[in-house]
């Protein structure tokens, strides 16, 4: 007979945030995004609900959350969320703690938890659970399409992209890393997101700036310079064993340059963690794939994964 574990679940507080943090750095797929200086740059736009799970006073797991009038979303100001818990934890803790959740999002008069979940492969050990519990408690899933690369002895690029990484050499273009942020900002990144998509990145250029200030290793811009002008750009967030594509930028009027294919081509190459996130691919406010962009990912060796978003109703029977 497997043990079931007696779960409290409180809010998080302010006078909380060493253990909260010293948590996230030893969890099985904890990254610097759910530290509380990453999760509160925004605390004005969010109203947050982040909570600890204790069993027999031990800090078994984290759930970072915000909440929307009677919904509790992990996390709506974050690329992914989901309940953040010890390396040992095994699946029955695991269903004790998500059971608990429910529990008490009930008791709070919460009518829907929605979760974006991490994936296994950037997490020190399988992460899966949900996967399986989520079936029982009568939810929807929403998949994201995203690509990553695995990190292998070889990795292997179409011939176009070693083509025009080497034509863009030969034309003079040069990456570099910078902490000019500014003119990534101003120069690149607005122009092109309203330009293709009508639309504002999430952080502000100051967020931006924010972060990196308190994340010196885990937040770095690369460029493309030709002739000492920034041509394109991209953010990368650090994590423990993957690199995430945050921001992925460039001028038009250089795109055939081939700027941010050498960018890329540079950045791969010299891979030293197990993945490279290249982000979503996924046509702005759905789920359908953008076709174009997942094409170009998949010539650096990047291949499909998906990114679920899970929607409970908190009525419905538990298992």
């Amino acid at each position: 007979m497997v043990k079931k574990h007696s779960i409290k679940v409180i809010r998080y507080e302010n006078q909380l945030k060493s253990n909260w943090d010293g948590f996230v750095n030893e969890a099985k797929n904890g990254t610097f995004l759910f530290q509380r200086n990453f999760m509160e740059y925004h605390s004005d736009r969010f109203d947050d609900f982040s909570l600890m799970f204790f069993s027999d006073n031990e800090l078994v797991a984290l759930l970072p959350a915000c909440k929307i009038d009677t919904i509790c979303y992990s996390h709506k100001g974050l690329t992914y969320g989901g309940l953040i818990v010890k390396k040992e934890c095994k699946f029955q803790l695991y269903k004790d703690i998500f059971t608990a959740l429910i529990d008490f999002l009930n008791e709070q008069k919460f009518t829907e938890l929605i979760m974006k979940t991490i994936p296994s492969i950037y997490c020190e050990s399988g992460n899966d659970e949900l996967t399986f519990l989520h079936q029982f408690y009568g939810s929807s899933v929403e998949m994201n399409i995203g690509s990553v690369i695995y990190k292998r002895k070889e990795i292997v690029f179409s011939k176009s992209i070693v083509r025009n990484a080497k034509n863009a050499q030969k034309k003079g273009i040069e990456i570099r890393k910078s902490n000019d942020f500014t003119t990534f900002w101003n120069d690149l990144l607005l122009p092109r997101l309203e330009e293709r998509f009508s639309k504002k990145p999430i952080h502000s250029l100051d967020e931006i700036i924010y972060l990196k200030e308190r994340f010196l290793n885990e937040i770095e811009l690369y460029t493309a310079f030709l002739n000492d002008e920034m041509i394109a750009g991209t953010i990368l967030f650090n994590n423990k064993n993957f690199v995430k594509s945050q921001y992925i930028a460039s001028k038009s009027k250089y795109n055939k340059l081939g700027g941010l294919d050498l960018l890329h081509y540079e950045i791969i190459k010299n891979l030293k963690t197990d993945y490279f996130d290249f982000g979503t691919s996924s046509e702005d406010l759905s789920t359908a794939e953008n076709s174009n962009l997942l094409a170009w990912k998949e010539q650096f060796g990047a291949r499909a994964i998906v990114f679920p978003t899970y929607t409970f109703k908190i009525n419905q029977p538990k298992i």
